[in-house]
């Protein structure tokens, strides 16, 4: 139950922390935006086996971070709900790939684990890259941009909805999981023949407490759409930093920094 409400409390966190003031979180959440799209497909385009080429984009992060505030603890906290796919998706490439990609002395790497460390890196520089844009814009102005580039009204709403009650459907989830303890205090978590109907009315409660938000919300004026904070538009400051990291993305996709140095070193 407790980490039921550490994960509620997360969610809440990241919303505080778009709500900061730093020159990342005062950039245009479009610029933002582009930005992240265009470096995690920068990061996908890589091919497996060219890790030293994905190293150097550890510096949007690294720069990124302390420049909009964001602490590391909680996005490393999320990172791991997304590492046990990638892990997954690498561990099979250890099986079934088998070739020798280089030595180590007499150890020799294999293709197989050479992909699995590309994949594991390619999954933490992207989902950074998308925690950085969350905890910098609110979901509300990022659903905004999604919709003024013609991405559908009703998927922008369903993914702000998802995003913005998920903490309630956890609140509740929670709230009936102690009403349960209580009733049997000596045993550990839900028995089997009593889940059906705990998910049962969870589902009842929640479509309840659904119908609640969505009737307040209407009482306030909702009418389908969510209005973030209004920007100006794009200000010489955007410009700039849309060219810089874009220039920038591309001089490290066609350009290997860390084999070029080893060539100096050497």
């Amino acid at each position: 139950m407790a980490s039921l409400y550490h994960a509620a409390a997360g969610i809440n966190r990241l919303e505080q922390l778009a709500m900061q003031d730093s020159p990342v979180h005062r950039l245009h959440p479009m610029a933002k935006l582009i930005v992240t799209f265009f470096y995690v497909v920068t990061i996908v385009s890589f091919p497996p086996e060219d890790i030293s080429g994905i190293i150097p984009f550890l510096l949007y992060p690294a720069v990124m971070m302390p420049l909009s505030g964001t602490p590391y603890r909680p996005l490393l906290q999320r990172l791991m709900f997304a590492l046990p796919f990638s892990l997954m998706g690498g561990i099979s490439n250890l099986i079934a790939v088998r070739g020798v990609a280089f030595y180590i002395g007499s150890f020799v790497v294999s293709q197989g684990m050479v992909s699995f460390v590309s994949i594991m890196l390619k999954t933490l520089l992207s989902v950074f890259a998308v925690l950085i844009l969350i905890a910098s814009t609110s979901f509300v102005e990022i659903s905004c941009q999604l919709t003024i580039l013609r991405i559908p009204k009703i998927i922008c709403l369903q993914l702000v909805m998802t995003y913005r009650y998920l903490s309630i459907l956890i609140s509740e989830t929670a709230s009936m999981l102690t009403a349960y303890s209580f009733r049997g205090p000596n045993q550990k978590g839900i028995k089997m023949k009593d889940m059906g109907s705990f998910a049962g009315r969870l589902i009842l409660r929640s479509f309840d407490r659904a119908e609640r938000v969505y009737q307040a919300m209407k009482c306030r004026g909702f009418n389908g759409i969510y209005y973030g904070r209004k920007h100006g538009g794009f200000r010489l400051s955007d410009g700039i930093f849309i060219a810089l990291m874009t220039l920038l993305v591309i001089f490290l996709r066609f350009f290997n920094l860390s084999l070029f140095f080893g060539r100096l070193a050497g």
